[in-house]
């Protein structure tokens, strides 16, 4: 399961109560209320990295950083502000097998891509990410949380939906 859990997972995740049991506890109307999910303006912010983890699924290292911005600083809907919002960025790692698939423009195995990203990213990070075992070490002993950064986000879209990315992190 990755680390990010959505919303829509957190919430079908509660408790399921049988139809006869089940009462609304309060009024809505879904039309009136829907707010669309504010996002972060495109932009170089400051930041900490507050957590880096695993994610055995898809073979990642997950980074979080929490987002520290002036209080004037707001996300898309005006009033959300940036300051504290965490958002995330994946290193993919090396695993077996990548070193006979190619990437999708064919230019070098997916293994070679990964490392090539991986050693662009611990050059910008400043920190060594050499072996498998200085990674493990990294992330065991929480060596790259508290971490000041700078990191680039963007808007993007995907299937007609917006969202966060996080294009690159860098150490401040």
């Amino acid at each position: 399961m990755s680390i990010e859990k959505d919303e829509r997972e957190a919430i079908q995740d509660e408790d399921i109560a049988e139809p006869a049991d089940f009462k609304f506890d309060t009024e809505f109307n879904v039309d009136e209320e829907f707010k669309p999910v504010p996002l972060i303006p495109n932009g170089r912010y400051e930041g900490n990295v507050t957590n880096v983890k695993f994610d055995p699924s898809s073979f990642a290292l997950v980074w979080e950083i929490t987002l520290v911005a002036d209080s004037d600083v707001t996300m898309s809907d005006g009033e959300t502000p940036v300051n504290g919002n965490v958002v995330y960025y994946r290193n993919w790692l090396p695993k077996a097998g990548d070193e006979s698939i190619r990437t999708k423009t064919g230019k070098m195995t997916k293994r070679q891509a990964k490392i090539n990203m991986l050693k662009e990213f611990s050059k910008n990070m400043q920190i060594s990410m050499n072996t498998p075992q200085e990674i493990m070490n990294g992330v065991n002993n929480q060596e790259w949380v508290g971490l000041s950064v700078l990191v680039t986000v963007e808007i993007r879209e995907w299937e007609g939906r917006f969202s966060n990315n996080v294009k690159e992190i860098t150490a401040a």
